[in-house]
């Protein structure tokens, strides 16, 4: 029997179905609500002489686990909530002090367990400015592409591109809250007339590339040295066409595909230079058959193409991959339920834990109106 740790937030299907369907398997799964910490989660560490550190943390509930796990899945990391009403300058102290132990303990659980990712190489890879250097060394054909907060280079950018089109994307997703309303930043194309003046577009670094003519997109998501590509009729849809994630799934024709055996050695080195072992690479793929690199994201969702894609089994070859413990993972014959047989036992789980979990209070991805 397997131990795996599985840092979480609330709703999170993922976390949970790929929970469910391991503990089928007769392996323990743990889903740790990290902003549940310090407040209604405690975190305790022993090094002590030549014996491994202990690492224990405790919920509402009592004992989550008291040793190393075997395997670490970074699925959805938050940062610690304190809400007891404490002086601003007191409650910062304790979030910086919880943050400092929770990161620890993190980081412990990656180095000592097969790490899907590595905590350190995640928050690096999660840079875009990073994976896209990294991408161009591999060889990967990008967009013409401007990453900056200067207007006079990025009106130049944009005047250049004005016949073909240009596109804007932010470095990380980011939804507005109010009472109200919810906005959310897709990838949008934008001209020159649409910016804003030049001392407010210095404060919003961001990245603008060429618009790239597409065929299709291709989805390809990377388990170790197991690659399993989704070809995205995105072109076909109504409102995803510069980006499908704002199309209806149900609108979006999904496809398994075989890759060139170049780009697969592209993708494979690109795990290898990041240091990752997961990630899913959205790749364009133009009327002429070019392929050209958009973005890697370390932990991506990927249960959706089995929903809309049933013959691709990626619950059951996620489950897999995690078990082998093997960075250089190929599938064999995938054993364990489809995520159609766990759903709605997922859902009901997510149901059973509303408002029990703490939501981060400064989630990074969420401005608050």
């Amino acid at each position: 029997m397997a131990n795996i740790l599985i840092p979480t937030i609330a709703r999170d299907v993922h976390a949970a179905a790929v929970a469910i369907a391991l503990e089928q398997q007769g392996h323990r799964a743990i889903r740790w609500f990290c902003a549940d910490f310090p407040e209604q989660c405690s975190i305790s560490m022993s090094p002590d002489g030549d014996a491994p550190t202990q690492l224990a943390v405790c919920d509402a509930q009592g004992a989550l686990f008291d040793t190393l796990p075997d395997i670490y899945w970074n699925r959805r990391l938050s940062p610690p909530v304190v809400h007891a009403a404490l002086p601003e300058g007191d409650r910062q102290f304790a979030l910086r002090e919880a943050q400092v132990l929770l990161s620890g303990a993190l980081g412990l659980a990656s180095q000592h367990a097969f790490a899907v990712n590595d905590v350190h190489c995640a928050s690096r890879a999660e840079n875009k400015v990073l994976q896209l250097a990294a991408a161009r060394e591999l060889g990967f054909t990008l967009p013409d592409t401007l990453i900056s907060n200067d207007p006079q280079r990025i009106r130049a950018f944009l005047r250049r591109h004005e016949q073909g089109g240009a596109i804007f994307k932010s470095f990380r997703p980011v939804t507005w809250e109010s009472e109200d309303r919810l906005a959310m930043l897709f990838t949008a194309r934008v001209t020159e007339a649409m910016l804003p003046d030049d001392a407010l577009l210095r404060l919003a670094p961001g990245i603008f590339q060429a618009c790239v003519p597409k065929a299709c997109e291709l989805r390809i998501t990377c388990m170790g040295d197991e690659l399993i590509a989704a070809r995205l009729d995105s072109q076909s849809t109504h409102h995803g066409k510069t980006d499908w994630r704002v199309a209806q799934l149900s609108d979006l024709a999904i496809t398994p595909v075989e890759l060139p055996m170049e780009l697969q050695q592209r993708c494979r080195a690109l795990l290898r230079r990041m240091g990752l072992v997961f990630g899913c690479i959205d790749v364009i793929v133009t009327p002429e058959g070019e392929h050209v690199f958009l973005e890697i994201n370390q932990m991506g969702q990927f249960l959706w193409v089995e929903e809309m894609c049933p013959e691709v089994p990626m619950l059951q070859t996620f489950c897999e991959f995690l078990l082998s413990r093997d960075a250089g993972f190929r599938r064999g014959r995938a054993q364990g339920p489809a995520y159609a047989e766990v759903k709605r036992a997922a859902l009901d789980l997510l149901d059973a834990e509303q408002g029990v979990h703490r939501q981060p209070r400064h989630d990074s991805h969420v401005v608050h109106e």
